[in-house]
């Protein structure tokens, strides 16, 4: 849950600046195309390298610049697939009270036109995938936006109790809580029908609460499990769709065993499950394994360490991945260490 700073224009222009120097593709450095690595990843063949994606936050005021950004950001480190991040607000209630609302035809009019820049700008040279939050989460970002919740800052403590208040909410109004989770759910819904058609190869979906501090098992399955599966039914036709396991506990892991997700990702370093233990419960590729915490300290190679050791325990449905965003204030000279780390 916490937010990080977000790069700056000058910051972002300069990291193009440096790496668009030191990555340019090298001759003979791969027979595969983007699509073509990734397609045989999903298929467990032979690779001489997996596929690889990272990515960070922008928050542009506008479509267009949201999109330029993540072209400049596959150009610059030569990304596998690119993610677009989704950071446009899912509207509020217009009745005053967070949960009164109303499926939508598109929450994100903005990243459905982010998208199609996306699209135009690679030319069909790459897989791209949108970003969406779980309806646990988009609820829990309408809940904290109450007026009460506005004067408290964005402390651990502050959130913490947010997420109590918020379960304590479930359960004294299910019917409230299960009528805003339908709605946010149809309009996502309705979204991704949008993205698709567009082009998307699918989306990552981040399940926020699958851990303990959200509610127990038994409180997943009833209140947030069957409106995730929907999302994931939407998806059942993409090649590329990723459940993102953002925040993750073990007894949690046997809940997504029947969604539709092509692409299981999750972070070693926070849930501190090897992927092996993933391996033994989902035949799916999965994605992950590199550090998204310390990332800007890794060096280029204790990441190659961590991808190799990940590809070791996955096999060879893998996806070179940190386990989340990376930092938002990583220098050029961080985020280029990663492709160096796979030989790009």
């Amino acid at each position: 849950m916490k937010r990080r700073n977000f790069l700056s224009g000058a910051a972002a222009a300069a990291g193009l600046a440096f790496a668009s120097a030191a990555f340019g593709r090298k001759s003979g450095s791969s027979h595969f195309t983007h699509k073509e690595r990734v397609d045989r990843a999903l298929r467990g063949q032979d690779l001489d390298r997996p596929p690889f994606t990272f990515y960070q936050h922008y928050k542009r005021a506008t479509a267009q610049l949201e999109a330029q950004d993540h072209l400049d950001f596959h150009r610059t480190y030569d990304t596998d697939i690119v993610k677009v991040m989704n950071d446009f607000d899912y509207p509020q209630s217009m009745t005053g009270k967070w949960y009164e609302l109303k499926p939508l035809n598109s929450p994100f009019p903005d990243q459905l036109a982010t998208l199609r820049l996306v699209r135009d700008g690679l030319n069909g040279n790459a897989y791209f995938i949108d970003t969406i939050y779980g309806p646990y989460m988009t609820a829990m970002i309408l809940f904290q936006s109450q007026p009460q919740f506005a004067k408290l800052g964005k402390s651990e403590e502050v959130q913490d109790e947010q997420i109590k208040s918020l379960h304590e909410f479930q359960q004294q109004n299910p019917d409230a809580w299960h009528g805003a989770l339908d709605a946010i759910t149809q309009s996502t819904v309705n979204h991704i029908r949008q993205a698709k058609e567009i082009g998307a190869s699918g989306a990552l979906v981040s399940i926020f609460n699958a851990e303990s501090k959200f509610g127990s098992v038994a409180d997943y399955e009833r209140f947030t499990r069957p409106y995730d599966k929907r999302v994931f039914d939407a998806l059942a036709d993409t090649k590329l769709s990723i459940l993102h396991l953002h925040y993750l506990e073990r007894p949690y892991l046997s809940q997504f065993r029947d969604f539709n997700a092509p692409v299981i990702q999750y972070s070693v370093e926070t849930s501190r499950i090897p992927i092996s233990e993933v391996r033994k419960q989902y035949s799916q590729p999965i994605a992950g394994g590199v550090d998204e915490i310390d990332f800007q300290k890794l060096t280029v190679a204790e990441m190659r360490k961590q991808w190799t050791e990940a590809r070791a325990q996955a096999g060879a449905k893998y996806i070179a991945a940190p386990g989340c965003s990376v930092p938002n204030g990583s220098t050029p000279e961080e985020l280029a260490r990663f492709p160096r780390a796979l030989g790009i």
